[in-house]
């Protein structure tokens, strides 16, 4: 396995290419908006961690109470769902005490991102609360660019509620645990366009991967038996993956909280004409 830095057009057997200044033991935490997005996206990250000494921690936010394909399977599929997240995530590394649902309903998990609900509390202390305890130190999220409503709460969520985990706030949830870096993945759509990137590129980081990874991905995509006909168009599009090189799994870095650079306009003030 190899990692890629396409802006510094290098690649790396080290992780540090992706998870800058790693260390072994710490935490990685995988928000899938559904239960099969993580391993469908982020499989060879979610492998890389757990082989590179981390420890991950899978949350999956809605409960797929929409994925049955026939009237028959629809009082059965979160339960039968339920079990196969568990079988598909071990197959990878990660212990089931570390895969956590939060049973929202699909299409509907957009409702549940602020702090207070009219009728109850979203799920803004429970990801704070959950990022303290476990101690992350690096989360991965799905991509928000046109992919699905769900999938761009969860990007939204990496984007600015886990920042929160970090501050002084909320003392009641936890001590400030600060996330050290963010990654977002992608399950079927591209990410959106960057000007700055040339030639089509519109991400910065990624994976190779050899033959045996992308196999061990793709058993594991398999314990999701009872969506095999919602994604098996993905499933097959995994071929436009495969390299000279090994199979490319493609992440962008979130710049989260970036903080103003002023010295390209305190310099751009000498140049100014006063009118």
């Amino acid at each position: 396995m190899e990692f890629v830095d396409f802006t510094r057009r290098v690649r790396s057997k080290d992780i540090e290419l992706l998870f800058p200044r790693w260390q072994r033991g710490e935490r990685v935490a995988f928000l899938s908006p559904h239960d099969d997005d993580v391993i469908l996206g982020a499989g060879y990250i979610l492998d890389a961690a757990v082989n590179s000494g981390g420890e991950c921690h899978v949350y999956v936010f809605c409960k797929g109470d929409a994925g049955y394909s026939s009237a028959e399977e629809k009082e059965s599929v979160v339960e039968r769902r339920r079990t196969e997240t568990i079988d598909c995530y071990s197959s990878i590394g990660v212990v089931p005490e570390s895969i956590y649902f939060a049973d929202i309903p699909d299409f509907s998990l957009m409702s549940y991102l602020n702090r207070k609900l009219p009728n109850g509390a979203g799920l803004f202390d429970y990801l704070v609360r959950e990022f303290r305890e476990n101690r992350i130190s690096r989360v991965v999220f799905s991509n928000g660019h046109f992919e699905h409503w769900d999938h761009t709460a969860v990007f939204l969520m990496g984007m600015y509620t886990v920042a929160q985990a970090g501050d002084p706030i909320l003392a009641d949830l936890g001590a400030p645990s600060i996330v050290q870096s963010f990654l977002v993945y992608s399950v079927w759509g591209d990410f959106d366009p960057q000007p700055a990137f040339a030639g089509g590129i519109r991400v910065d980081k990624g994976i190779l991967a050899d033959p045996q990874t992308e196999q061990r991905v793709r058993r594991a995509i398999e314990a999701f038996s009872s969506q095999r006909s919602i994604i098996q168009g993905i499933i097959a599009h995994r071929e436009q993956r495969r390299s000279p090189h090994g199979y490319l799994e493609l992440y962008r870095t979130a710049e989260v909280r970036t903080q103003i650079y002023y010295r390209p306009y305190i310099n751009a003030l000498n140049t100014l004409k006063a009118i």
